[in-house]
């Protein structure tokens, strides 16, 4: 449903539910680079999204518990990173079953002030692009997609619920310093590995 035309924004082309599936336009999503092989993993350990982010959330912490705090924050860490790869695991389901009933997964959004366009989120095939607004990128949505079968890749995972990952002897405000810390821009992979004593490719394989 397309709702009444607001200010051509940054917010409001990244966020309006103009698509079908209440959807709204973010920035560009980086989920689909991520190797399927990651899925077969999973499947190997015969888990789905809803066990795999029970794992996360509530496995103990092994024989002996938690002994430091700092045994605790490394805890945390590693299921914090176990969430983030159920949570793209759940994604990568919702995409298939979307796909399989008929839609097409779209990317895009506003380009600069006034800009914008469309994109097959599998391809990066232009669909359509314009400079006129919002009232361009309606106009090309209901023109293009009269069915309402094109979903954006930003709303797939809306009415997934979200792992709640706690760790004991971790306090929330501390979980939330490191669930920050370990999704800035500036905090290397190669930090990460050393603080949870991962390799390197696994913990890119959960981020």
């Amino acid at each position: 449903m397309i709702e009444d035309k607001p200010s051509p924004t940054q917010r409001d082309f990244h966020s309006r539910p103009f698509f079908a599936k209440g959807v709204g336009l973010r920035q560009r999503d980086i989920m689909g680079k991520r190797s399927r092989a990651i899925r077969a993993e999973m499947a190997q350990a015969g888990q789905n999204y809803t066990r795999a982010a029970a794992t996360a959330a509530e496995t103990p912490l092994g024989e002996g518990g938690v002994r430091s705090s700092g045994e605790a924050a490394v805890e945390h860490v590693r299921r914090l990173l176990r969430a983030q790869l159920a949570t793209d695991d759940a994604r990568y389901e919702r995409l298939e079953e979307l796909e399989q009933e008929g839609y097409r997964i779209v990317d895009g959004g506003q380009v600069g002030t006034d800009g914008w366009n469309i994109l097959d989120w599998h391809t990066d095939e232009v669909i359509a692009e314009g400079d006129d607004g919002w009232d361009g990128y309606t106009a090309a949505t209901k023109r293009l997609c009269p069915d309402g079968k094109w979903v954006h890749i930003d709303s797939v995972d809306d009415d997934l619920p979200l792992p709640q990952v706690s760790t004991p002897g971790v306090p929330p405000s501390l979980g939330q310093a490191l669930d920050e810390w370990i999704s800035q821009s500036d905090t290397s992979v190669e930090e990460i590995a050393q603080f949870v004593g991962w390799s390197v490719e696994k913990v890119r394989q959960h981020q």
